[in-house]
């Protein structure tokens, strides 16, 4: 096995690694923000330099689930790249409203020579739905989207 493979490898455990003790460590969405009850996710993936095709993907966080909302790149080979939603998610909240929409870039590695022309630029087109509880006076069922 090559130096470079190695230190990929490396780098992938490490990446692994770091996320699992993160997902670990984080509170549940009713914790982190408590007058959610659940917020969904849908991502689409563009490739700008026509390497791949990736899936589409929808994860649903309903208020019991770890508040994590980092996702991996879905291109195999990208060493340090993903998507960290947690602040467009903090936004949202904050904000009070039920939608978002927008692109975000992977600035990951395709080569382990972390040269820019190396960098993956996997694009994440993403919306996002968030559901509130309602107050319980307002409300026989207690659940809208607001």
């Amino acid at each position: 096995m090559s130096r470079d493979s190695k230190k990929q490898d490396n780098s992938f455990g490490q990446q692994r690694e770091e996320w699992r003790r993160a997902y670990a460590a984080a509170l549940s969405v009713r914790e982190r923000f408590p007058r959610v009850e659940q917020l969904v996710l849908d991502m689409a993936f563009t490739d700008p330099k026509a390497i791949g095709r990736y899936s589409a993907q929808m994860r649903s966080f309903s208020a019991p689930a770890k508040a994590f909302f980092a996702f991996a790149c879905p291109r195999t080979l990208c060493v340090h790249g993903g998507f960290d939603l947690d602040p467009l998610i903090v936004t949202l909240l904050n904000s009070h409203r039920t939608s978002a929409s927008g692109i975000l870039k992977c600035h990951g590695w395709v080569h382990p020579e972390h040269t820019e022309s190396a960098r993956c630029l996997l694009q994440m087109h993403y919306q996002l739905q968030a559901v509130y509880e309602m107050p319980k006076a307002s409300s026989s069922s207690g659940r809208a989207r607001v």
